[in-house]
């Protein structure tokens, strides 16, 4: 795939991402999930598309969510999100190749009128090899900035033979 320059230090990452996931606020119950992470490539585009599925661990579906992952000529970055909740997010922070971090930690939030009241977000995603390990704080409802879930996911085992192949003509 041709990818525009400045994904290309992400394209090692691109494609499907599976794993077990806990959530935990102070206004709820802890709980469990599987989670699916999709990043795909755009050729030539300097983003790449973002999908995200959350099930319980029966199987019934919990949460989903897309969007964009703009990238500069630095290693400054934007996710842009739209969520059935009733909520988008836009984060921005940085990505740095060599340690195989992004890190988005300052956030917009636009609350739908009939959405529960999400403040501010924090994202935090460290690839190592074939495993991603993330992290998702909120302030929310009220409550300060705290962490929200956690999981830790393995590449696909279709994209562990060629990473970097997913594309899409969004």
């Amino acid at each position: 795939m041709d990818l525009h320059e400045f994904v290309a230090p992400f394209a090692e990452h691109l494609g499907s991402w599976s794993g077990s996931g806990r959530g935990y606020y102070p206004t709820i119950d802890g709980f469990e999930y599987t989670e699916t992470l999709t990043f795909t490539g755009v050729p030539g585009k300097p983003f790449v598309k973002v999908e995200q599925k959350t099930a319980s661990p029966a199987g019934a579906p919990m949460h989903v969510e897309t969007g964009y992952l703009r990238f500069s000529a630095t290693d400054h970055v934007e996710l842009i999100l739209a969520q059935p909740t009733g909520q988008t997010e836009l984060l921005e922070g940085t990505y740095n190749p060599a340690d195989g971090t992004l890190e988005l930690t300052e956030s917009r939030i636009v609350n739908s009128t009939t959405a529960k009241t999400v403040h501010e977000t924090q994202r935090f995603y460290t690839f190592n090899g074939d495993q991603l390990t993330t992290a998702f704080h909120m302030a929310a409802v009220g409550e300060a900035m705290t962490q929200h879930l956690e999981s830790t996911l393995h590449r696909a085992e279709a994209d562990r033979a060629e990473p970097g192949l997913a594309e899409t003509h969004a």
